[in-house]
Formats: C-alpha cells, sequence, structure tokens
C-alpha cells in the first residue's frame, strides 16, 4: 500500500463525521425553525394578553381568515407553544449528542492520523 493511500477504517471514520456533520445541519435547522416558531407565538400571547376580551379574534386556517373567540385561541396557541417547547428541548438534546459524537469521532481520526505519520 502506498503512503499516499488512506485505509478503510480513516475512510469510513470520515465518511461517519460526514454524516454526523450533515445530521447536526439538519438539527440545527429544525432548532431555528422552532425557535422561531416559538417567538411568534409569544408575541401573539403577549398582543391577545393586552387586548380586550371582547375583540374580534381571526386565526388563519389555510388561505382564509376565521373569527374566532379570544380564550379559544389563548389556549390553542398556549398549547401550541408548550408542545414546541418540548419539541425544542428533544432538539437540543440531539444537537448536543451528536456535537459529542462529532468530537469524539474527531479525536479518535486525530489519533489515528497521528498514528498512521509516525
Amino acid at each position: 500500500m502506498s503512503s499516499n493511500q488512506i485505509p478503510p477504517n480513516i475512510q469510513q471514520q470520515v465518511a461517519r463525521l460526514q454524516q454526523l456533520q450533515q445530521t447536526l445541519s439538519v438539527i440545527l435547522a429544525e432548532k431555528q425553525r422552532l425557535q422561531a416558531e416559538l417567538e411568534e407565538i409569544n408575541q401573539a400571547l403577549e398582543e391577545l394578553g393586552k387586548s380586550a376580551d371582547n375583540v374580534a379574534v381571526y386565526k388563519a386556517v389555510g388561505p382564509i381568515l376565521v373569527q374566532t373567540t379570544r380564550e379559544k385561541i389563548l389556549s390553542e396557541l398556549s398549547e401550541k407553544r408548550d408542545l414546541n417547547d418540548t419539541r425544542l428541548k428533544v432538539v437540543e438534546k440531539q444537537e448536543a449528542r451528536t456535537r459529542s459524537q462529532i468530537e469524539a469521532l474527531q479525536k479518535e481520526l486525530q489519533s489515528l492520523l497521528g498514528q498512521r505519520q509516525e
């Protein structure tokens, strides 16, 4: 085997590292989407909190707006916020786990490459 050829075990580790980095990218996109949605929900809840009890409230259902009660929309938004909070916590755990796997694999690859150069 020539000295420039990369051993199969290192090639597999590099492929696994690339896969983990792609997974992390997907996780980060999902985290960003959830955070943006939570911010939007919190702003809507804040505005509803400032409004009078008898104010007309509408919600988007597909391409149309439908009138609903303030209490009903407050309940729906609160439930949606709680669900997104839970999803965000799960995604954050996935992010931490993936980052630690990437870090461990990078160290392993550095060790393998260091041994190879000796």
